[in-house]
């Protein structure tokens, strides 16, 4: 397989430092090694990579060896995070030779074959993310058009997308989120094949799927996201409790702004509103039977909340917030005088806050004066 060389120089204030100096150590070990994905794929467009991704020839107790401050991690695929503080690190991996361990149902459980980089760049999913940067030579390698596909805006998987997405499901929702992010269009075979196995992704653990949906959600084309998952059938392998509104669709949308400006976002609010109306909708039944408020919207939040975890897990801390959202909301829709300092130093208040200004400018368009009311009261 002769593989397409590129020189490009990219701009060194795009480059990771920290990636740069792991690729260094490594290369002057002796080893082969190469930025790698996601990362050459958006320098090459223009974009500023959030992870920077180290492939090389090197065995992960060899790579581990070289750092004092690094950690071995993963079973079903070894993997070495070089730490350069708690939250950044860069992940080193072994070129694998595609060789896999599979379950019955074709999930891949172990990927620790290791071989060379014509090996490596075959059991990656899509070929825009299977380019590697020589960070000495100033040179893109491409083996499966890659390159070519970045030009053109298209995704194409590298293999047979049916085996590829029975082998690892979540291939399928990186599809949507590459589509969304790039503009791009997702080849037929990719198309044909989502519509047809949107339902292995119920198969997925739920631990797992946490992390993907943060990532689905979390930028500046959240929006864009969830129309693709919904067409595609897979959002209600993720959310089978949550139907699109205009109240979804404002809260993504500001969520997109809000990285656009740098501003904070959490995983809590978004959940929070994803599953507003059918906390709504629990809450209304068990009304019926409960006369406390307070209990009813207590029972009606743990039960929807259970069958979403049932899903997606979500961390104790997480649904501790969503609650808080949800349990604040008849608090400032009263509007009581004597509760409006108690409130605006509630930790809570700006998320609450936040959602009820939402849903103010959407499904509960009643909400306006008491919306214009806590704007006023804060400033």
């Amino acid at each position: 397989m002769k593989p397409i060389r590129q020189n490009v120089k990219f701009d060194k204030k795009l480059l990771d430092k920290n990636a740069v100096k792991v690729v260094s150590t490594i290369h002057k070990a002796g080893y082969e090694v190469y930025l790698v994905g996601g990362c050459v794929r958006d320098l090459l467009l223009g974009l500023n990579p959030k992870d920077f991704d180290v492939a090389t020839n090197a065995k992960p107790e060899q790579v581990h060896k070289l750092f004092k401050r690094s950690r071995l991690i993963g079973r079903r695929f070894r993997l070495v995070h070089v730490m350069f503080s708690q939250r950044n690190f860069i992940e080193v991996a072994t070129f694998r030779s595609g060789k896999v361990q599979t379950a019955k149902s074709g999930v891949i459980v172990r990927d620790n074959c290791y071989g060379s980089i014509e090996d490596d760049v075959i059991r990656r999913d899509f070929s825009i993310n299977a380019l590697y940067y020589d960070v000495f030579k100033h040179q893109v390698i491409d083996y499966v058009g890659g390159l070519n596909d970045i030009s053109s805006k298209e995704i194409h998987m590298i293999g047979d997308p049916v085996l590829r997405f029975e082998q690892d499901p979540v291939r399928m929702i990186r599809a949507i989120r590459f589509q969304s992010k790039l503009g791009a269009k997702l080849s037929n075979e990719i198309h044909v094949s989502i519509l047809n196995q949107a339902h292995l992704l119920s198969h997925v653990s739920p631990a797992r799927l946490y992390e993907e949906c943060v990532k689905l959600f979390h930028n500046e084309y959240a929006f864009k996201v969830f129309e693709h998952l919904e067409k595609y059938g897979l959002l209600k392998c993720l959310f089978k409790q949550t139907q699109k509104n205009d109240f979804i669709k404002k809260a993504l949308l500001n969520t997109s702004t809000r990285i656009k400006q740098n501003k904070p976002v959490t995983p809590a609010f978004l959940f929070a509103v994803f599953l507003w109306q059918a906390q709504n909708e629990q809450f209304s039944m068990i009304k019926k039977q409960q006369k406390s408020f307070y209990l009813a919207m207590s029972q009606a939040s743990e039960e929807v909340i259970i069958a979403q975890i049932q899903q997606v897990s979500l961390p104790k801390w997480l649904t501790a917030r969503i609650k808080d959202i949800w349990m604040m909301q008849s608090k400032l829709e009263k509007n009581h005088p004597k509760k409006v300092k108690e409130l605006l130093d509630n930790p809570r208040f700006r998320m609450a806050y936040d959602f009820l200004l939402l849903r103010s400018k959407s499904t509960n368009p009643e909400l306006i004066e008491v919306a214009k009311f806590w704007t006023k009261v804060q400033n």
